[in-house]
């Protein structure tokens, strides 16, 4: 009987140990998440990451940006992504084209580095041609979307209108 005694006063005791520790743990994991940042941005959290997508057809005169173009008169297609905030360092953007269903039809991939001296900005740019392709041939209209991801996270979708 003295023995059952000792064993469950030990096990009581590493249940003690065992929650207090996780409790402590916990503690400090909370009260770390809420410690101020000492960057360069006064204490504040660092800006998030963003993207501004934007289009044109390269057959037109100086590409003006729009969001809806005819299949039947557009060349190619310009995907323009302007990045903001990105954090200094080495980077992949991935940007998917999808159909109007949201399937895929193009994705690419671009890697670009940011210096640390840079203000974290970059633009990508791709050409997606149109004219004597399925897109022109099978008149695949309606609301595409774009999708710019950057180190697998997305981080802007936008929509362009195709229509006959």
């Amino acid at each position: 009987m003295y023995w059952r005694t000792q064993v469950t006063q030990r096990s009581a005791c590493w249940t003690k140990l065992l929650l207090g520790g996780t409790a402590a743990l916990l503690l400090f994991a909370v009260s770390a998440c809420q410690m101020p940042s000492t960057s360069g941005n006064r204490g504040g959290r660092p800006p998030a990451v963003a993207a501004l997508i934007s289009f044109c057809d390269d057959g037109v005169a100086s590409c003006p940006s729009a969001s809806s173009f005819s299949v039947t008169s557009m060349r190619d297609l310009v995907v323009i992504i302007n990045w903001e905030n990105v954090p200094a360092g080495n980077h992949a953007e991935v940007l998917e084209l999808l159909l109007p269903g949201g399937a895929d039809y193009r994705v690419t991939q671009t890697a670009f580095l940011i210096s640390g001296s840079s203000s974290g900005s970059f633009s990508t740019r791709r050409t997606f041609p149109v004219s004597g392709t399925p897109i022109s041939q099978r008149r695949i209209t309606g609301n595409w979307s774009v999708r710019a991801s950057l180190d697998g996270q997305l981080i802007a979708t936008q929509i362009l209108e195709l229509s006959q």
